[in-house]
């Protein structure tokens, strides 16, 4: 099934060959490429889009420790709304057992969109309804393990702000793992192997 309609279907046609492990055979082509002046069409937003497709493409068939790459950017940005969300909350006089859940369930709702955008297939194993079921599953216990650290840091005299980032970092771990092997499990490719 071929998803991209412009410069993304190179990046995106590779990555799904390569994934079907069939062997690619390089022929010779003449080709004249059009010129800017004769109409040529690709500029610098298809090139940033011809690099999220490859990210987006291989990502989800990647040896682990380059999706935890991959990840550390998507739950970066996930905690980077959990803290912030958090600190509004806070200062709006919301108490922590409040501001913490609401933080993170709105990080958790930006870290699966992301997730399923960038780094893992989505449906990989579960259908739509039992993937989303699994992933609140998986949110309401890693919360409530957030909700317990900040609240623990928070009574050991750590300012609000320190705590919900300790406990943050912590939850990144735990996030990744919940996701790579609970609700989007797929083995990444192993090496290609000839056919006799």
């Amino acid at each position: 099934k071929i998803e991209e309609n412009r410069f993304g279907f190179e990046p995106e046609i590779v990555a799904k060959i390569a994934h079907q492990r069939l062997r690619i055979y390089e022929m010779g082509v003449s080709y004249s490429g059009r010129t800017y002046e004769e109409g040529k069409k690709i500029g610098f937003m298809d090139g940033l889009r011809a690099l999220y497709c490859i990210v987006r493409y291989n990502a989800h068939k990647a040896p682990l420790p380059l999706q935890f790459m991959v990840y550390l950017g998507i739950g970066g940005l996930s905690a980077l709304v959990n803290y912030l969300v958090f600190v509004q909350l806070y200062y709006a006089s919301v108490g922590i057992r409040y501001a913490a859940p609401i933080a993170f369930i709105t990080a958790a709702a930006t870290n699966y969109i992301l997730s399923i955008a960038i780094l893992f297939r989505h449906k990989a194993r579960w259908s739509s309804a039992w993937e989303v079921v699994i992933y609140a599953g998986l949110v309401i216990a890693v919360g409530a393990l957030d909700l317990a650290i900040t609240a623990g840091l928070y009574q050991l005299d750590y300012t609000a702000e320190s705590a919900k980032v300790g406990a943050t970092l912590m939850g990144l771990l735990f996030n990744f793992a919940g996701r790579r092997f609970i609700v989007f499990p797929e083995p990444a490719s192993g090496p290609w192997k000839p056919s006799r």
